[in-house]
């Protein structure tokens, strides 16, 4: 069975989350942002749900998480009844809503229920993309000009310079919302000041109380300032304020080719992620 997850839910939550050092770092800042929630201010945003067995201990098989319109999953239904009952369920979903998991599961998900409708045709999504995990510590800077972000919203300037599409797809108001979701679940913020004192590059990174990792996200420099170095001295920053917490730093590619560049920083691909729209994909091209 499928069911809102609760307090009571947290250890078995946070022994598959443990699994998976992507999706499951992911779903403990949500949860932990949700159980800090007191006012349930969120409650539009974010759902966790256990996927359980019908035994009477009713076993965990999986967590499943909606952020917006993104489902993450940790773990996996264990029976034709279970994996039945999770595609039933996502199918209920609005039509833009998409499914991100380990590679592996997206394959698994798609060879049980296979529908040209659950794949997006975009040649940016005919590959899975790489999983990292840093295997070293950082080399020291000379000069640390990363510092914690002074605005959110200067953040989603960023954001949407470097990506005009984004402005159709959320507003302002609304991304900060989300960043302010993350803060709780333990996510940092950091930008670079350039020689206005306006940010010219920003980075963030997911550190959940109860996670062994600290996932990366949100790297962006402003295209007219590429080329400087802004973006490495980001991710040194993020890795060395996992490791001083005890966390490993990994991320997600979000494209093919930024796995070397990583990889010079001391990154290596372990895995892969993957996309599926379980509800179809009606209007998302246009």
């Amino acid at each position: 069975m499928i069911r809102l997850a609760t307090i009571e839910d947290q250890s078995a939550l946070v022994r598959l989350c443990k699994k998976d050092a992507w999706d499951g770092t992911t779903i403990l800042s949500a949860f932990q942002s949700k159980c800090a929630d007191v006012y349930n201010a969120d409650w539009q945003y974010c759902d966790i749900w256990m996927g359980t067995s019908d035994a009477q201990n009713k076993n965990a098989q999986y967590v499943l998480c909606r952020l917006g319109q993104t489902f993450h999953i940790v773990g996996k239904p264990h029976s034709k009844q279970r994996w039945e009952e999770l595609y039933s369920f996502l199918s209920m979903q609005a039509p833009k809503s998409k499914l991100i998991a380990d590679s592996q599961m997206i394959a698994q998900y798609q060879e049980r229920f296979p529908s040209p409708a659950c794949k997006l045709p975009h040649p940016n999504q005919s590959i899975p993309f790489p999983r990292m995990i840093s295997t070293r510590l950082p080399e020291a800077m000379e000069e640390d000009s990363v510092q914690e972000s002074t605005s959110l919203f200067s953040i989603y300037d960023i954001l949407a310079s470097a990506k005009p599409e984004m402005l159709k797809r959320v507003s302002r108001d609304e991304y900060t919302a989300r960043m302010l979701f993350s803060k709780r679940g333990g996510a940092k913020f950091f930008e670079i000041p350039g020689d206005d004192g306006a940010p010219v590059c920003v980075g963030a990174i997911l550190l959940p109380d109860d996670g062994d990792y600290g996932l990366i996200f949100n790297i962006c420099t402003l295209p007219e300032h590429r080329g400087k170095g802004y973006a490495r001295k980001m991710v040194t920053r993020l890795c060395m304020e996992a490791y001083l917490q005890g966390k490993t730093p990994v991320l997600d590619c979000a494209e093919t080719q930024l796995e070397q560049y990583y990889s010079h920083l001391g990154f290596q691909k372990v895995s892969y992620w993957d996309t599926a729209y379980p509800a179809g994909y009606a209007d998302i091209v246009s």
